[in-house]
């Protein structure tokens, strides 16, 4: 059996469900139970595509994409890379030898994308509820369930705020996956396998490249993978419903959009990061404009804040160290995407949003295009707006 004989063998198996013929290719004990923990997760997810390529033709360790798309949340396929372990036998028959997750990513790929739930978790649970697809360990089983009605309406009512203002949906991504982890060492390692911290985190939405995406394609992004943090209180307080229904409103808006993004090559243009988080923070709060002004008063109490003050456009920034200096910086951001939307209209708001994903670089342009104004009259007229939202805001010294 050659090596693409073994790709087609392992796909063919998990389309089928068919563990004994997914096991066939793998040695050794050790090798194949952990090959049968891999399989039993990977059948209890939806996939429309579900194969292994081989992404060079070299000798001794192979690394291979999981290329996949599931189901109703996926655009495009989006990919995993791992390293096989191959040794020939008589008449050429190619067995597994071992297997792992790729800790560097491949060779003009931007992450190896490992580990997903599916490598994570001895047991995984997976609940499909509307749009969405909730995925945590079994032993939180009853906490998912529990969640998931709330994480399905924030998905809905995103989708049905961007349809219902009439901006662009040629490329919006209407579905969305979520791996709910109250453990942060566990957490801390989804996606992205090297265990960044971030004390401060308490959701993140990591857009899913296209596999083989070409340099001339509009989409670059086939889907996204959400990851938040279940220990915290929007999910163990008594008002966990609207904590649940608001994080998950921010973290499925970045979702939303993320498929817009063209962004490519070894160094990538992403949008402003007070566009990308102003977006979210937009969609989880507007629904509630009394509890969103009170949270603005709280949080920009004092803030020294002048005709020069932005929310930071790079994301090192953005992100601040302290709890009180970030939350001041995203409900800046939010203040922005929310006057746009009131002075300009959602639709012209959203479409300002799309094409900044789209063409960050243009920004400028999409001012006048979007919103009739340029850079400078938007931010004049947002300082004002901040003013009468937030009257006790400080004033910063020049």
């Amino acid at each position: 059996m050659s090596r693409e004989k073994v790709y087609d063998t392992l796909a063919k198996a998990i389309k089928d469900k068919d563990e004994a013929a997914y096991l066939k290719p793998f040695e050794g004990a050790q090798n194949k139970e952990h090959a049968r923990k891999l399989f039993r997760n990977l059948v209890k997810v939806p996939f429309t595509v579900a194969k292994f390529e081989e992404l060079n033709a070299g000798n001794g360790s192979r690394p291979v994409a999981f290329v996949h798309q599931i189901k109703g949340i996926d655009y495009a396929p989006v990919y995993e890379q791992y390293i096989f372990e191959f040794e020939s036998k008589p008449e050429h028959y190619q067995v597994i030898t071992g297997f792992r997750g790729a800790t560097e990513p491949y060779l003009g790929t931007p992450g190896s994308f490992y580990p997903a739930p599916w490598d994570v978790y001895e047991d995984m649970t997976v609940v499909r509820k509307g749009r969405v697809m909730i995925i945590s360990d079994k032993k939180h089983q009853a906490d998912t369930r529990r969640f998931a009605p709330y994480v399905a309406r924030a998905a809905d009512d995103d989708v049905r705020t961007w349809e219902r203002s009439g901006a662009d949906t040629t490329r919006l991504s209407k579905g969305a996956l979520i791996v709910l982890e109250p453990e942060r060492n566990v957490y801390d390692k989804f996606y992205k396998g090297n265990g960044d911290h971030d004390s401060l985190e308490a959701g993140v939405n990591l857009a899913m490249p296209k596999y083989k995406a070409e340099y001339e394609e509009k989409a670059q992004y086939g889907g996204s993978r959400i990851v938040m943090d279940s220990s915290l209180s929007r999910f163990t307080s008594s008002a966990w419903r609207q904590g649940v229904t608001d994080i998950s409103r921010h973290e499925i808006g970045h979702a939303m959009v993320a498929t817009y993004d063209t962004s490519r090559g070894p160094l990538p243009v992403f949008p402003d990061t007070w566009i990308a988080e102003g977006f979210a923070g937009y969609l989880e709060s507007r629904d509630n404009t009394a509890r969103a002004s009170a949270e603005a008063r709280r949080s920009l109490d004092g803030y020294k804040f002048g005709p020069w003050v932005r929310p930071a456009d790079d994301a090192e920034t953005f992100y601040a160290k302290t709890a009180k200096e970030r939350r001041s910086i995203y409900v800046l951001a939010r203040l922005a995407i929310q006057y746009m939307a009131k002075k300009y209209g959602e639709k012209a708001a959203f479409g300002f949003v799309a094409a900044q994903y789209a063409r960050p670089g243009k920004q400028q342009e999409h001012f006048s295009q979007y919103l009739g104004t340029d850079r400078n009259g938007f931010w004049d007229g947002w300082y004002n707006y901040v003013r009468a939202q937030v009257p006790n805001i400080g004033a910063a010294k020049g």
